[in-house]
């Protein structure tokens, strides 16, 4: 940390002779003038306007060289949803990224937040996308960089330009995939409230927002105030109260949705089998390595699960179960495995929001102003995932000797008795009580104030301002149990019964506190009237974590122009900033990495505190030049260069620039294009986050098992099948355990490509930054037709390019196996075990003491790289159609190329048409094109639209890395309705109507193999899940909103 962490009065000092600089050279500094409403028609909901955000100088026709949209209040409005990221990620150009529907993450760590709300351009990561308000950075939520738009102002904003070209030479190295710019209303007089209400045809989630905005001019006009507030609540819908879910749990070729069955049970080892074991379950065939025997609520055993043998031959096992396969908590897959659904899963996640907002200026005379803005919000959310598990890692083992004859089932008595050694400790297995939920609270504020004038006897603008935020994220999470307090309490004498401890023994309980437990905590024979108080309250830990986000900017711009050509005047823009962060990230102490090693939280990951900083010097220049006008075929031609150069305090001097073409050949043609030149540095997660453990998926299950298809596995069919396996018995034999890799051939190796992971991420602080080069083309038409049906069309066309190398992100598992077991890239695997595993790779992959994988340690790395390519295209048309106006706009993306590696020595993978990798921090869902269309009938004051999304079929990420293909079906084609009416009662009242998932479509099911014929020998379910992001799951929704003006 010392050599993270700054003297704070230096850091002070620079920032106050910043301050003082840049407002004693005010007559030097001009400013860009801020983007001016589209005069372009206004049909739609996504405007058709050319937009000048992507550059700071003021230009007279507002037309941007980079591919634009400009989105009104009227797509924000027209929703059921208050949710900006919802109806932002509506728009083709975005990917979801965290959305409502993110209801199980309870984990909350230094770079993620639970319930956030952020967006991603291009689907390349949200840190790569930069959001602006009127301009400027507002304050990041965690130590990856990223925006919760749910802090932004919703009432006060008026349209959201988006520029999805790249623009770091103009705003920032953050900009890699474009800037999310929201404009707030200017210079707003008089007041304005607005509410909207709704909820699901099911009689769930209710939604309101209620919001007002008020302001005035003062002073003959010379400056003017306003002030804005919201509250938005949202309730929570959950899954089980959707026939869709009902179906998806009762479908016994789905497994279903909660990892562990909620019976208790004792996990018997490889070590001490019990001798009765097959006899009490005459027609299972059981595992040699050990197997979990389960009780019903009577007391009688049964046994559930399934394993493959070393020849590959797969057996289930279910015997002895006596509650209701109902399919739907509980049901019988169609492998012979008993799974069970998480009942009480979020849908929606509920949210309270309340946001508040002031901005005012005043003209000191002709020459210079002064102006401030200031907002805070405060943002409640709640998310929830299943009971905590009492199993693996989170194992309790129970004296058999510290129980009475009662306290356990006759059956189960019978197994312990019968292993050969009967006073060993037994492993319980089960589930805690109540779910695991976590509350989050996030408090943002963010204040700007700042000078702004014109330079005399010039058309010179300056502007100079000090914006200064902070984020403090607080959570609490429960459900959350003390493990080895839950060890002690349960093994006092039958199960903790009776209980009563002091602290401190040893100080004879000096400034000690008493646990208590008067029932017990017996999973296997409940207590009458259930589990007393006092018995939770011993083991209960309810953890909190806090961690807060500064950042300072110190800027001064100035803008206008240099001297005139024969096209043109010349016009430049210059400026220059400073930026710091720092972030601090203070976990709770029993789940702290490094400081709780006597005790860990049941049902949370560890994590280490967190602290990290730095700060940017910055310089831009942009020159806007006029290279011909008025000639044949060239009205216009103008050259857009610019560059940028950063000094970071992490990782020294970037340089971003950009040129870009403007030709317009007509009225009705314009070409545009260029290059941009990016360099991301990294932030300070992707820098200083300390040790991070987290569960997560590994799409390349376990390569050491003999099961396992992959090329590089121990399969026994692959050529160095051999060698891998042996190198993984080394990784085992580390375990501690001498039986760990026979009990793991013998039953417990996973036989599939889909596994669990628990890696251990921390950050890199020897990254260097990413470099991006973004290539666009494209053209803008205008209707050279008079006639009515035609004179309304509008359309534009933009191709882009954007290459991304030296890639900042974490390896995944995935790659870290292959690293390790792949003889491509660990050529000892072929001729030295013992050596193979004490490469880097192998040393940081652990085999639990049952052979199983373990932790893996990852880190950030700048190993990656991608190639993103495509098409945006727009098109607006409106004519008159009877006595009023029927418009259409139409956006589409379609992707050329989605193109991405983890290492330098791995191919390239194109990923378009499949749900795609999150490799190199990419988000999921690679559509071949998505579609977002909107009609409009206006008639007086009544107006009627509706609004079409279209998502093609998709396949299985798999498809693209599997040679021949896969028989895995990602998702069928998905179209979506949403019907939004208004009416102007009068001039100063508005009412709107509307309904979301107008026919009420069910989301299509995703990622199934219909070709998995499931079977009791082949242990294969075609499976499928809702991809939440993406498709609706939440059903018809109907809401109404009033808007009233004085």
């Amino acid at each position: 940390m010392m050599g993270i962490h700054r003297n704070w009065r230096a850091r002070a000092g620079n920032r106050l002779m910043l301050s003082c600089a840049s407002l004693a050279v005010i007559g030097a500094l001009v400013q860009p003038a801020a983007a001016q409403d589209n005069s372009a028609e206004q049909d739609s909901q996504v405007a058709p306007a050319i937009v000048v955000t992507g550059s700071r100088i003021v230009r007279p026709d507002y037309s941007s060289n980079s591919p634009t949209i400009s989105v009104d209040d009227a797509l924000l409005q027209n929703s059921g949803t208050a949710a900006l990221e919802t109806n932002l990620n509506k728009l083709p150009q975005f990917v979801p990224a965290q959305t409502p529907t993110a209801g199980a993450d309870i984990q909350p760590t230094a770079t993620n937040t639970p319930g956030a709300a952020t967006v991603s351009l291009r689907g390349i990561g949200s840190n790569r996308n930069l959001v602006l308000l009127d301009g400027r950075r507002i304050t990041p939520s965690n130590a990856s960089g990223v925006v919760d738009i749910s802090t932004i102002p919703s009432a006060a904003i008026e349209r959201v330009e988006i520029i999805s070209g790249g623009a770091s030479a103009t705003y920032g190295a953050d900009a890699v995939a474009g800037v999310t710019n929201f404009i707030l209303k200017k210079n707003f007089q008089g007041l304005e409230m607005d509410g909207q209400m709704g909820m699901t045809q099911h009689g769930d989630g209710f939604e309101y927002q209620i919001s007002g905005i008020m302001g005035a001019d003062f002073d003959d006009k010379r400056g003017n105030i306003s002030l804005s507030m919201s509250m938005n609540t949202r309730e929570a819908s959950y899954q089980r109260d959707r026939k869709w879910y009902r179906d998806l749990w009762a479908d016994e070729n789905i497994a279903g949705t909660q990892y562990f069955i909620d019976r208790p049970g004792v996990n018997f080892g490889y070590s001490n089998l019990p001798t009765t074991l097959n006899g009490m379950f005459p027609g299972s065939t059981l595992p040699g390595g050990g197997v979990t025997v389960y009780t019903n609520p009577d007391g009688t055993p049964f046994v559930n699960g399934s394993w493959t043998d070393s020849s590959g031959i797969y057996h289930p096992y279910f015997e002895g179960f006596d509650q209701a396969v109902d399919g739907y908590d509980y049901k019988l897959n169609a492998n012979g495995v008993m799974t069970q659904n998480n009942t009480d899963s979020y849908l929606i996640l509920p949210l309270t929001r309340y946001n508040f907002f002031a901005n005012g200026n005043y003209e000191i005379n002709d020459w210079v102003g002064v102006f401030a803005q200031a907002m805070y919000s405060n943002v409640n959310t709640y998310t929830r995932n299943e009971p905590g598990p009492i199993t693996s890692g989170w194992s309790v083992f129970i004296d058999p000797t510290t129980l009475s004859a009662d306290q356990l089932p006759d059956d189960l008595w019978t197994l312990l008795n019968s292993r050969p050694d009967a006073d060993a400790p037994f492993e319980l297995r089960t589930l805690m009580p109540g779910n695991r939920e976590t509350y989050t609270d996030v408090s943002t504020f963010n204040m700007q104030a700042g000078l702004r004038g014109k330079i005399p006897g010039t058309d010179w603008t300056w502007e100079t301002f000090v914006s200064h935020g902070e984020s403090q994220t607080y959570t609490l999470q429960t459900g959350i149990y003390s493990l080895e307090r839950l060890r002690t309490v349960l093994n006092s004498g039958n199960f903790g019964q009776g209980f009563s401890q002091t602290g401190n023994a040893a100080g004879g309980g000096f400034g000690a506190s008493t646990a208590t437990c008067t029932s017990g905590l017996n999973f296997f024979v409940i207590p009458e009237g259930g589990y007393s108080q006092d018995c939770l309250d011993a083991v209960t830990a309810d953890l909190k974590t806090r961690s807060k986000l500064r950042q300072t900017i110190v800027e001064a711009n100035f803008q206008g122009e240099l001297f005139s050509l024969p096209a043109g005047g010349v016009r430049a823009a210059v400026g220059a900033s400073y930026r710091e962060q720092e972030y601090q990230f203070i976990n709770d102490t029993l789940t702290s990495d490094g400081t709780s090693f006597l005790d860990q939280a049941l049902g949370i990951y560890p994590s280490a505190d967190s602290y990290g900083y730095f700060d940017v010097q910055e310089a831009y220049a942009e020159l806007l030049i006029p290279v011909l006008a008025d000639l044949p075929a060239i009205k216009s031609f103008s050259l857009e260069l610019g560059g940028r150069v950063s000094k970071y305090s992490t990782t020294g001097t970037s340089y971003t620039y950009k040129a870009l073409g403007d030709w317009e050949v007509n009225d009705w043609l314009r070409v545009r294009g260029g290059y941009n030149r990016a360099e991301r540095a990294p932030n300070i997660g992707e820098l200083y986050l300390s040790s991070q453990q987290t569960f997560g998926v590994n799409y390349a299950g376990d390569p050491c098992s003999l099961a396992n298809p992959l090329a590089w596995s121990a399969n026994p069919d692959n050529a160095n099948g051999a060698q891998v396996r042996a190198v993984c018995e080394v990784l085992m034999d580390r375990s501690g355990s001498d039986t760990a890799k026979t009990e793991y051939y013998d039953g417990t190796q996973d036989n599939s490509t889909f596994g669990y992971a628990w890696p251990t991420l921390v950050g890199n602080a020897n990254l260097t930054t990413e470099k991006a080069d973004t290539w666009t083309l494209g053209m803008v038409v205008r209707s050279p037709f008079s006639s009515p049906a035609l004179s309304g069309l509008r359309l534009s066309v933009d191709w882009f390019d954007i290459n991304v190398k030296d890639a900042i992100a974490p390896l995944t598992v995935a790659t870290a196996l292959q690293q390790c077991l792949d003889p491509q890239f660990n050529p000892l695997v072929l001729t030295d075990a013992d050596a193979a595993a004490s490469t880097q790779f192998c040393q940081d992959i652990n085999r639990n003491q049952t052979g199983s994988l373990g932790n893996v340690l990852i880190t950030y790395t700048n190993s990656g790289r991608f190639n993103v390519q495509g098409i945006d295209a727009q098109l607006d048309w409106g004519m008159p159609v009877g006595p009023g106006r029927l418009s259409a706009n139409v956006v589409l993306n379609y992707l050329l190329k989605y193109k991405s590696s983890s290492l330098p020595t791995l191919p390239m993978v194109d990923y378009v048409g499949t749900f795609g990798t999150t490799e190199n921090g990419l988000n999921t869902g690679v559509y071949e094109y998505r579609v977002l269309t909107s009609l409009n009938y206006q008639l007086g004051k009544f107006g009627l639209g509706l609004q079409w999304q279209h998502l093609p079929s998709i396949e299985d990420a798999a498809e693209a890395t599997t040679a021949g293909g896969t028989t895995t079906v990602g998702a069928a084609a998905y179209n979506i309705f949403h019907l939004n009416g208004n009416v102007s009662v009068t001039d100063n009242l508005n009412l709107r109507f509307g309904v979301d998932n107008l026919f009420d479509k069910a989301p299509p099911l995703t990622n199934y193999n219909p070709a998995n014929s499931a079977s009791l020998t082949n242990g294969l379910l075609s499976g499928g899940s809702y991809s939440t992001g993406y498709y609706d799951t939440n059903g018809r929704r109907f809401w109404v909103g009033a808007n009233v003006k004085f």
